[in-house]
């Protein structure tokens, strides 16, 4: 179903004031975790802010937040989950300088949310105790791209791509004529998110409460600077 600019805009507009005012719920609940540690929406993005600020100052250390001597079978300890680009230069573990079992990340060309996705996502909620979602973007994305191409020549690129563009191109045909790649690429990301949380009950009542925060965000491949919006 397409979209209008308006009703996209009116819809991201509202997506970010939940997202960011699950962050800052003062009385938010905590994330049940196997662990019994305490991670709020706010703790989540600050971790990844300061992560890739190590990962564009060049001094990326990978800092974990599992318990230490674990060994991998005895458990993962995500904080948050990440939903990026399959791009072989996004690598969230490296961007936001998180070590490995701290991030459940799903990755797909043009970071779309389809039904797999989601599934995933309350997994990663219901019982893994990931107290952030980041719909991550990246610059130069080829799939937003392709996007633009197909709906610019009224041709789709064939095979099972198409699914990809169909998920993308209503981020697209929102924005006005003449918009940028970034532009695009910047509304797809937002796509993702509000999809996340329209089409999840489970998160939503999870972001209602908050206990789960829902952020969007681009990756510059140049600076290495992870934005969010």
């Amino acid at each position: 179903m397409e979209l209008s600019r308006r009703s996209f805009m009116a819809g991201a507009a509202g997506l970010s004031a939940l997202a960011l005012g699950a962050i800052s719920a003062s009385e938010a609940e905590a994330a049940p975790r196997p662990d019994g540690v305490v991670v709020t929406p706010q703790m989540a993005i600050d971790r990844l802010r300061e992560g890739n600020a190590r990962w564009v100052a060049g001094t990326s250390k990978r800092t974990t937040y599992a318990p230490p001597g674990q060994a991998p079978e005895a458990g993962q300890w995500p904080f948050a989950a990440i939903v990026s680009c399959s791009d072989s230069r996004v690598v969230p573990e490296d961007l936001f300088a998180v070590a490995g079992k701290n991030l459940f990340i799903l990755r797909n060309a043009g970071n779309v949310v389809d039904d797999v996705t989601l599934g995933s996502l309350e997994y990663a909620v219901e019982h893994t105790g990931v107290a952030l979602i980041v719909a991550l973007g990246h610059a130069n994305c080829g799939a937003v791209d392709a996007t633009q191409a197909s709906l610019a020549t009224g041709t789709m690129p064939g095979g099972n791509v198409d699914s990809i563009v169909r998920l993308v191109a209503p981020a697209v045909e929102a924005l006005p004529p003449g918009h940028t790649l970034n532009e695009a690429i910047e509304a797809n990301a937002l796509q993702s998110a509000r999809r996340i949380q329209n089409l999840s009950p489970l998160i939503a009542e999870r972001t209602a409460k908050g206990t789960v925060g829902i952020v969007q965000a681009v990756y510059g491949l140049s600076t290495r600077k992870v934005t969010f919006f």
